[in-house]
């Protein structure tokens, strides 16, 4: 019995360390944004990001819509996004915000790089709206 109780011990603490360690890294906040993407789950990729000011559920709702309607078709052209590859961070000095470059690829063969601002928020690295 006391086997039991140890294993399930291990257990609790390893599901907490992986569910605190979701973005506990900018790679792994630009990471979560970008699946998000890929899987065309635009609403779940705005509720990824830090709003300086406070944003509506209803507004962020509107940028989904706008992902969608705006610019999911034009990557339908180049085949849809089929995955992206997440590269150098650079830290800020304060340790407060990073710039993760990633690149996105298509399904016809073509990439993008890029890169996403991301900050430190309450202990969690998000991706940086900017506004």
């Amino acid at each position: 019995m006391k086997k039991f109780f140890y294993l399930m011990a291990i257990a609790i603490v390893g599901l907490a360390f992986v569910a605190c360690g979701k973005n506990a890294s900018p790679e792994n906040a630009t990471e979560a944004c970008l699946k998000s993407y890929v899987q065309g789950d635009y609403k779940g990729m705005i509720d990824q990001y830090y709003f300086k000011n406070e944003v509506n559920e209803e507004t962020k709702e509107q940028y989904a819509e706008l992902i969608k309607t705006k610019v999911a078709p034009e990557l339908e052209k180049k085949g849809g996004l089929k995955s992206y590859t997440v590269g150098e961070t650079t830290l800020a000095e304060d340790g407060q915000s990073a710039v993760v470059k990633y690149t996105l690829h298509y399904g016809d063969g073509s990439c993008n790089e890029d890169q996403m601002d991301v900050v430190l928020v309450d202990g969690k690295w998000m991706p940086s709206a900017g506004k």
